[in-house]
């Protein structure tokens, strides 16, 4: 391969990865799969945690390879003024280099991650507390603690509950709740 092709194929290693990389970690909202099936032998490293489904770290650490190939390519050849082979060998390893580094980082930025938060319709079979009295027209407000705080949700009843009794969650209307009393204790 000519100096000038391995030029074109560096260069457009590294744009074309950095541009991909920076897309990648910008566009959280942004879903764009590509599914190779390939058979790839299990790594097992003991203090790095990733599943074989795990589009987090896999695409930052592929796409920092190929910028960091560009990369490597390209200061291989004008810095140590290396041959065809010797570029290789740098882009080569500058790209383990790139796909380490962006595998790490995005695996533990994916470790960082909360979960999911609790949905509405989850909450059904929960116990709460009444925090506003539910009336003959059965319009109150309940009080129940999920993912970590107190939370106040609009209710309705059959019947009036007075405020302080504790209740049970039988369903979810838009965003308030239907309770039922339950005995005192």
């Amino acid at each position: 391969m000519s100096a000038d092709a391995l030029e074109l194929v560096f260069t457009g290693s590294a744009v074309l990865g950095t541009a991909l990389l920076l897309l990648s970690s910008i566009g959280g909202g942004m879903h764009v799969r590509l599914h190779l099936h390939l058979r790839v032998p299990h790594l097992r490293v003991p203090f790095v945690r990733a599943t074989r489904t795990d589009d987090a770290t896999a695409t930052p650490a592929l796409l920092a390879f190929l910028a960091m190939f560009g990369i490597g390519g390209l200061f291989g050849a004008t810095a140590f003024s290396l041959g065809p082979a010797g570029q290789m060998a740098v882009a080569l390893a500058f790209g383990a280099f790139g796909a380490g580094v962006g595998f790490a980082i995005f695996a533990a930025l994916r470790r960082a991650e909360g979960d999911e938060p609790t949905a509405l319709r989850d909450l059904v079979g929960r116990k709460a507390r009444v925090t506003v009295s539910i009336g003959e027209r059965g319009h109150g407000t309940i009080a129940l603690t999920y993912d970590g705080a107190v939370q106040t949700l609009a209710a309705t009843a059959t019947t009036p509950i007075a405020r302080g009794r504790e209740v049970e969650i039988l369903g979810v209307h838009g965003m308030a709740v239907t309770v039922r009393s339950l005995p005192p204790p």
